[in-house]
């Protein structure tokens, strides 16, 4: 990203020193001050600027408001501070984004983002006819990319897609490892449908996780009608149901170890016994399996026998979790998920809505260890929040998306916090208060009191208005 020239207005907020780390000044761009402290320029001819940071704070300390505003007129502004809206509300500027006075480094990239977007502007970086700008086209402008119903946009998940395609079309077995949650099935079918003569035939998906110990034969070989109590017909089996197509083995790093040698006999020549008959039957299929185990180690352990991982393991795929496919992909994914959800949810059409850039921010940064199938969860909760309240409020809508660690670090008791001294109590509670933008509902929640306690506590320490 390239800015020449950054306007900076703190007022009461000290935020410059932390917009310069986190933006790259290896470019040469400067950044210039319109504090009460910085000597104004006489004149009052309009500033040049590509983007200003104003403190909300300002508008109550400067005396000169009317002038300010006439020359910085038609620069990108990007609120700091409260968020308080009677600041800025009244003046005549469109941009109305708000960062909060103690920003990071993600959350300022994405109100920049977003700002720089919305008003079409990037000084000389703007390409002509483009209509949009260079940073705009380096992070905002990504399409996802479609396989099936499999979204993607990383470079990693385009070579994971490639490689799907390339060992798909021979006649290998594949192992595709990856966290829960990524997707794995989705790239057993691509897998699937690469090789020119299974692609063809059926694709049965077996969860190895689920098979009941006494069925296990029968599920996965067959059996003859009255080989065993219960056998009223003939059964075929997952080899036999996946004939001339793909068998699909999730999840087979839990299979016991006396099934995977049971399994191992059938893979190798691909004959099989039927429960209760004395015929065999010859099977050809195409073997694609998946785990999230760690397979190496658990060779080691002796839990999982090496011949057969490497009669499942001639080719292996890893699929990356969303926190390596990176930030852009998240947010691309979790726009395509509310739209999918709403179109699911909504009673009639809706227009998808654009993302609050605080909303953009705790997408790009959350961890989702469960990957795309908690991205999507949680998508869908703010679809079915969105159809309720037609907004996006930002409070309720954390609380939602927060609400399982927020279960998971809530005590089974209800005392208060543990202080060893006033002086700690008094830090912790200034501390929470920042964290929360000063909203007494939030820190008195993070905190484990009520209002009324927060704000006698705020009382005593002297944090009160």
């Amino acid at each position: 990203m390239t800015l020449t020239q950054i306007l900076v207005w703190e007022g009461q907020h000290d935020f410059a020193k932390r917009l310069e780390r986190c933006l790259n000044r290896e470019d040469g761009s400067e950044i210039l001050r319109y504090d009460e402290e910085a000597e104004h320029p006489s004149s009052d001819a309009p500033m040049e600027a590509d983007i200003a940071f104003i403190s909300t704070s300002a508008l109550r300390r400067y005396d000169r408001n009317h002038l300010a505003w006439e020359r910085i007129k038609g620069i990108p502004v990007i609120w700091v501070g409260s968020g308080d809206q009677s600041v800025y509300t009244t003046t005549s500027l469109s941009e109305r984004v708000v960062l909060p006075a103690y920003f990071n480094c993600a959350s300022l990239e994405t109100v920049m983002r977003h700002t720089l977007r919305s008003t079409n502007h990037f000084g000389e970086e703007a390409q002509p006819g483009g209509g949009g700008t260079a940073f705009d086209k380096a992070h905002v402008d990504l399409a996802l990319r479609k396989e099936g119903s499999f979204l993607y946009q990383a470079a990693c998940m385009q070579q994971l897609v490639d490689n799907a395609r390339l060992y798909g079309a021979l006649s290998v077995s594949v192992l595709i490892r990856g966290g829960s949650g990524t997707g794995k099935e989705h790239i057993a079918r691509m897998v699937a449908d690469a090789h020119p003569d299974y692609r063809n035939g059926p694709f049965v998906a077996v969860n190895c996780a689920a098979i009941p110990e006494a069925l296990f034969e029968s599920l996965f070989f067959g059996h003859v009608k009255g080989s065993f109590t219960g056998a009223v017909r003939d059964h075929a089996g997952y080899f036999r149901d996946a004939h001339n197509g793909t068998l699909y083995l999730d999840e087979i790093g839990d299979l016991p170890f006396y099934q995977q040698v049971k399994l191992l006999r059938a893979l190798d020549d691909g004959v099989i016994h039927p429960v209760g008959s004395s015929e065999t039957i010859k099977t050809n299929f195409r073997l694609v399996a998946a785990t999230n185990r760690p397979l190496n180690r658990m060779i080691q352990e002796g839990t999982f026998r090496l011949d057969f991982y490497h009669r499942i393991a001639v080719v292996e795929l890893y699929v990356p979790t969303l926190q390596e496919r990176g930030p852009d992909e998240k947010i691309l994914l979790f726009n395509a998920a509310l739209r999918q959800s709403l179109n699911l949810y909504a009673q009639e059409a809706c227009e998808p809505p654009e993302l609050p850039y605080w909303l953009k921010d705790w997408v790009s940064s959350y961890p989702f260890t469960g990957n795309v199938r908690e991205l999507f969860n949680k998508a869908a909760r703010m679809a079915a929040y969105y159809l309720g309240h037609h907004r996006f409020e930002q409070a309720e809508c954390m609380h939602l998306l927060c609400a399982e660690a927020l279960e998971r670090e809530t005590p089974e008791t209800d005392e208060l916090p543990d202080f060893t001294s006033k002086t700690e109590e008094r830090n912790q509670v200034l501390q929470a208060l920042e964290k929360n933008q000063w909203r007494r509902s939030e820190t008195a929640d993070a905190l484990g009191w009520s209002r009324k306690t927060l704000w006698l506590k705020m009382k005593k320490y002297g944090l009160s208005d």
